[in-house]
C-alpha cells in the first residue's frame, strides 16, 4: 500500500526552520547536482504546434527553426508527448483528431478519430500508455439529429493503439459524473491515476480502485484544502510534479502560496512558503532541480520570481517588460529564461543578471508548445 501523506510547513524565509524540503537532498539527487554540473552540450528541442498546419521544431542552441513537421488537419493545439521521448500525439483545433508523430522520422505515422457519420466525438484529455499500446481518453459525444445535436458524456474511455478501437469505459470515481478530470499513468504503466476531488489510484488493467489520496480533505484541524501540482514538469524526476501551491495557514486563518513537490507513488508532498498568494503566471523548474522559476503578472507590472529550492526561499525578484499571456522555461543549459506563449516570439534572458538578450521570431504564432531534452544530465 502507499504510504501516508507527510505535511510539513515552514514560514517564509525562516532561517532557523527545522522543516527540510528533502527534494532538496533525495530528489535533487536523482536529477543532477546543479547548474554548475550541467553538461556544456545540454540542448533541447521545442516542438510549436501553430495556427497553420505545421509544427515547427526549434533548436535552443542554435535558436534555429531546424524542421517543419506538416500535420493533416488545421491548428496543431494539443502537444503530447510520450514517455519514451519518441512520439508525439497531436490534437487539432477541432479536437476530434489524434495524428501520431515519430520524432526520429519527423513524420506523421498514423492518426485515428472516435468520430463517425453524424456522430462527432471531442477529445477534452489524452493519456497514452507508457509502452504507447493504448490511451485513455477524455471527452463528450454529439450526434447531429434533424433538429437538434444530443449531447452525452463526458466519457472515460479506454483506446488500443492497435486495433484502433475503443475497448473499455472507466467508471467515475464514485459514480459522480464530472466535467473535469486529469489522469496519467505512473511510470512503471501499472497504476492510472485519476486527478479529480481526490487523487484515486486504480490498477491499469481492471480499472479496479487501489488507492485513494484525499486531497479534498484538510489534512488536519484549521488547514485548508491545498492546490497542488500534479502534473510533472520537462525537469521533473519521473513520477515528481513540482509547481506553485495555495493552502490556508491555520493560525491566522491566510491564505499563503509556496513551493511544492509532490510524489504520487508515495503519496508525499514536501513544500515551503514564500508568502501570501500573488498573481502568478507559469512556473518552470530548472535541470539539476535545485532552483525554479515563475512569473508576477500584474496589470503594468511583470517580474521573474527566482526561488532556490534547497535554501527554501524566494531568492530574487527583477521587473522586467512582460506581456499578456506569457509562460516561463529554462533552458537545457541552466543558463537562459525564455518568455513565451502568445504571439510568434520567444524572448531571451540571461537567467543570472534577468538582462534580456534578444527576441527569436517565427513565421506562424505560437499555439502549443513540448520541450525534449537532447543531452546532459536529466
Amino acid at each position: 500500500m502507499l504510504r501516508n501523506l507527510i505535511n510539513r510547513f515552514t514560514a517564509a524565509g525562516a532561517p532557523d526552520s527545522r522543516v527540510p524540503l528533502r527534494a532538496a537532498a533525495a530528489v535533487v539527487a536523482l536529477l543532477a547536482v546543479g547548474f554548475s554540473a550541467a553538461s556544456a552540450q545540454a540542448n533541447a528541442r521545442w516542438y510549436l504546434g501553430t495556427y497553420s498546419n505545421d509544427i515547427l521544431v526549434w533548436d535552443e542552441g542554435t535558436e534555429e527553426v531546424v524542421d517543419r513537421i506538416t500535420v493533416n488537419h488545421f491548428i496543431p493545439a494539443g502537444l503530447t508527448v510520450n514517455q519514451k521521448k519518441s512520439r508525439l500525439y497531436v490534437s487539432d483545433a477541432t479536437s476530434e483528431y489524434i495524428e501520431i508523430v515519430d520524432l526520429e522520422r519527423g513524420e506523421i505515422t498514423d492518426e485515428f478519430t472516435l468520430s463517425q457519420g453524424n456522430v462527432t466525438f471531442r477529445i477534452d484529455g489524452f493519456a497514452p500508455s507508457p509502452d504507447d499500446s493504448e490511451a485513455i481518453i477524455f471527452g463528450k459525444r454529439y450526434t447531429k439529429m434533424r433538429d437538434r445535436f444530443v449531447v452525452e458524456g463526458p466519457f472515460i474511455l479506454e483506446y488500443d493503439m492497435k486495433k484502433k478501437a475503443v475497448t473499455d469505459t472507466i467508471d467515475f470515481p464514485k459514480g459522480e459524473t464530472v466535467e473535469n478530470i486529469g489522469f496519467t499513468y505512473s511510470p512503471d504503466g501499472k497504476l492510472l491515476y485519476l486527478f479529480a476531488e481526490d487523487v484515486i489510484a486504480l490498477d491499469a488493467e481492471t480499472y479496479e480502485e487501489v488507492d485513494r489520496w484525499e486531497i479534498s480533505k484538510p489534512q488536519e484541524p484549521g488547514l485548508g484544502r491545498a492546490s497542488l501540482p500534479l502534473g510533472s514538469g520537462t525537469y521533473d524526476a519521473d513520477g515528481v510534479a513540482t509547481g506553485l501551491y495555495r493552502v490556508t495557514d491555520p493560525a491566522q486563518n491566510r491564505r499563503m502560496m509556496g513551493i511544492a513537490q509532490v510524489r504520487l507513488s508515495e503519496k508525499e508532498v514536501d513544500f515551503f512558503t514564500v508568502g501570501d498568494p500573488q498573481s502568478m503566471r507559469g512556473f518552470a523548474l530548472a535541470p539539476g532541480g535545485e532552483m525554479a522559476y515563475s512569473l508576477l503578472s500584474e496589470v503594468g507590472r511583470y517580474e521573474f520570481w527566482e526561488f532556490d529550492l534547497v535554501g527554501k526561499k524566494l531568492a530574487r525578484r527583477h521587473e522586467f517588460a512582460g506581456r499578456p499571456r506569457i509562460g516561463i522555461r529554462v533552458s537545457a543549459d541552466g543558463e537562459k529564461l525564455y518568455i513565451y506563449v502568445a504571439g510568434n516570439t520567444i524572448d531571451v534572458y540571461d537567467r543570472a543578471t534577468f538582462e534580456f538578450m534578444r527576441s527569436v521570431t517565427f513565421d506562424e504564432d505560437m499555439a502549443g508548445v513540448v520541450v525534449i531534452p537532447q543531452g546532459g544530465n536529466f
